[in-house]
């Protein structure tokens, strides 16, 4: 983090887990991009470009209209997630390519947090959803 930068969530927001772990991730990512792209540029700027989309549908989803509206771009966000660690994994199998486990260590951690997120969110629509039409029916 640069000098006099407040981390993220301390500059007016309000903390969000899932929030400030996406914004980890990028960083992390950004980080060992610079080290891949002599190995291999193409795949450098591939994870580069999904790693960083991780979290800014999870931070514009904080924003969202409804809850559907919620639940698509946390669904974005985690078809990024899905994206980044695939080619990480591919990777972390090349032995002359940059190693970092603990990156690929905490986009791991955020399948569980991404899976729980959105189990709930799209429980939670769907109870909505039968209510709306138990009410209409009345």
């Amino acid at each position: 983090m640069a000098d006099g930068q407040q981390p993220y969530g301390e500059s007016g927001r309000r903390p969000n887990p899932v929030v400030m772990e996406t914004f980890e991730l990028a960083s992390r990512v950004m980080d060992y991009c610079e080290r891949l792209f002599p190995v291999n540029s193409t795949f450098a700027d591939q994870i580069l470009r999904s790693g960083t989309a991780v979290g800014s549908p999870t931070r514009e989803a904080q924003g969202a209209e409804s809850l559907a509206d919620f639940i698509h771009k946390m669904k974005i966000g985690f078809k990024e997630l899905e994206e980044t660690d695939y080619r990480l994994d591919l990777c972390h199998i090349k032995a002359h390519y940059p190693q970092d486990v603990e990156l690929l260590r905490r986009a791991k951690a955020l399948f569980p947090l991404f899976n729980s997120i959105l189990r709930t969110s799209m429980e939670r629509l769907r109870r909505e959803r039968a209510e709306k039409r138990s009410a209409s029916r009345k």
